[in-house]
């Protein structure tokens, strides 16, 4: 049976204008009116019409995920972090408006402006990103997901790169290896300067120079054309590689079979750890050693983040989750040289 408000006023003893009132916050109503409207809303699981909710709260439960969609294999990168925004969005009471225009700045404003959304969650940041001084102007409560250059202020969401990084190039370097090469996003996402692809090789790259290991990387298409591209590119450069960090999970199956018709065999002839998801590093063959990145959480604490803003909460300017090393095979020195097709 659903419940009116003329049960909720029958159970806390006032006039159904007054519970009307309390929804609303048109009127001045006494702070022990409003507790006992509010548990009699409770005790009946009364739902108020969203427009009474906005009208108290001049909210609209509605927040934005600017997202541009890049078509092709990274399309199905970026499915679990949408899965994951939504469930937790639900979770908080929220909707997701998705902006998936080219054109950022254009649909960020417009959303802000027309007042349809409480909130603006930045996913595909670039190291300079038009959007994020665009959103301080515009004073909407905000989370970036990503490491660009310059915030702005804006608390962001992100991996905890140099750490994954560390973890890379320590169980490397414990195991002998002193030529190790790096796969990376594909060539557009260099292109397009985003964040994630650039932060990740420089951390990467860092962490093995620390160590004193030689690295060499390539931008790496999730096609088999790019992947053979990629890989002969490492090893005309460093032909004593002995091991690979492969940071992109769409071409990781295939950077396997690459390596498998070169003869050389993991982790017996090369090394190879993966950055990515735990599924796609236990799908190969062999599973390979991971640090792994939780995809589907890094979205769930944004939303989170993000709500706790349009509360007026004050956040942390950096939430970092950590990486796990999951060591499934092992990460010792090749015993053999890998041929070339």
């Amino acid at each position: 049976m659903t419940v009116t408000i003329a049960d909720v006023a029958r159970h806390a003893g006032v006039s159904r204008s007054t519970v009307s009132y309390v929804l609303s916050g048109n009127r001045t109503i006494s702070p022990e009116t409003i507790k006992r409207v509010e548990q009699s809303i409770a005790v009946l699981g009364f739902r108020p019409h969203a427009g009474a909710r906005s009208i108290r709260t001049r909210r609209t439960g509605v927040i934005a995920m600017a997202l541009p969609m890049v078509y092709g294999p990274h399309n199905q990168v970026q499915m679990p972090y949408v899965w994951a925004a939504l469930t937790a969005a639900q979770e908080s009471g929220l909707k997701v408006l998705m902006l998936t225009d080219d054109d950022g700045e254009a649909a960020i404003r417009d959303a802000v402006a027309s007042a349809l959304v409480d909130g603006v969650m930045l996913m595909e940041v670039q190291r300079q990103d038009p959007r994020i001084p665009l959103l301080t102007r515009l004073a909407c409560p905000a989370v970036v997901v990503g490491t660009p250059d310059d915030p702005h202020g804006l608390p962001r969401v992100d991996f905890d790169f140099a750490l994954a990084a560390r973890a890379c190039a320590e169980q490397l370097h414990e195991a002998g290896h002193t030529a190790v090469g790096y796969l990376g996003q594909a060539p557009e996402a260099f292109g397009r300067d985003v964040a994630y692809a650039i932060h990740a090789r420089e951390t990467v790259t860092g962490a093995l120079t620390d160590r004193g290991q030689t690295s060499v990387w390539a931008a790496c298409d999730a096609a088999p054309g790019g992947v053979v591209r990629a890989l002969d590119d490492l090893l005309a450069r460093q032909p004593d590689l002995t091991a690979l960090i492969v940071y992109n999970e769409r071409a990781l199956p295939l950077v396997m079979d690459r390596l498998a018709g070169l003869g050389a065999r993991v982790p017996d002839d090369i090394s190879v750890i993966a950055i990515c998801p735990d599924d796609e590093a236990e799908r190969c063959d062999p599973p390979l050693t991971s640090v792994s990145l939780p995809a589907e959480e890094l979205a769930r604490a944004a939303v989170r983040s993000l709500a706790r803003r349009i509360e007026g909460e004050e956040l942390p300017a950096a939430t970092l989750l950590a990486p796990t090393l999951k060591i499934r095979a092992s990460t010792g020195p090749r015993r053999a040289t890998a041929g070339r097709a």
